[in-house]
């Protein structure tokens, strides 16, 4: 029997999904998309789980000490208020800002309804289709694919005027510590990765952000790209250089 345990004020049944981690990650069950046959969810899985390990290779490389510095810049740039129970923004309009520490990572992201909001990413669950956001090299894991608990730190800032503020925060950071995965303007029929030209949006929405290609090892990526590598090579010539 699952207990119960309190965060920020939140009762959350104490879970091994509360925390990420792969095989939960791999473990997303299919929409169902039209011209997928098994295959392409094999595929799917595969490549979710070479670029899970990307990810958590370059979560580690980055400094904790540079990160927090970082943000406590923005936290005071912003003024961003520190969020100690999630019940006090029920129904409250604004921006927030969930800090996940031991990835040196954070996602900004605005509602009317900062509660409500915040445990749909605590309770959300990107399908299998949608793990990957563009390509094996770019893609970043969604901020919905992470435990509650993995959420050390919560910001937050009361506003009406949501939208304006959150581009201006989220253009405005350092991408290398911004787990947004695109500011807007690519909606969920742009995710799924059989699809060329919707493919193409969100490999130019992450690139900007993240190009794995330091931590990849050229076997590795034949093996997991299969007929699919001279295309990737081409489209990342500095995978030539390896």
């Amino acid at each position: 029997m699952n207990m119960n345990i309190l965060h920020f004020g939140i009762k959350i049944k104490d879970k091994p999904s509360n925390y990420i981690n792969k095989e939960h990650y791999l473990s997303s069950k299919p929409e169902g998309i039209f011209g997928w046959e098994q295959k392409h969810y094999d595929k799917q899985i595969f490549k979710a789980n070479y670029n899970y390990d990307l990810n958590m290779m370059y979560f580690d490389s980055l400094d904790k000490t540079i990160f927090e510095k970082y943000l406590d810049k923005q936290i005071k740039k912003f003024k961003f208020k520190k969020c100690e129970n999630l019940n006090a923004l029920s129904y409250q309009s604004g921006i927030y800002m969930l800090v996940l520490d031991s990835y040196r990572q954070v996602y900004i992201g605005q509602s009317d309804n900062i509660k409500k909001r915040i445990m749909g990413h605590w309770n959300g669950r990107k399908s299998l289709e949608r793990l990957i956001f563009g390509d094996v090299i770019t893609s970043i894991i969604s901020i919905d694919s992470f435990g509650a608990l993995d959420t050390t730190r919560i910001y937050y800032i009361k506003t009406y005027n949501t939208y304006e503020l959150e581009c201006k925060i989220v253009s405005s950071f350092d991408n290398k510590y911004l787990i947004n995965r695109t500011a807007g303007g690519i909606g969920s029929s742009h995710t799924y990765t059989n699809d060329s030209t919707s493919a193409k949006l969100a490999v130019a929405a992450n690139r900007k952000k993240r190009n794995f290609t330091e931590f990849i090892e050229i076997e590795k990526l034949k093996e997991v790209l299969g007929d699919d590598f001279e295309f990737y090579l081409k489209r990342y010539p500095e995978l030539n250089i390896k």
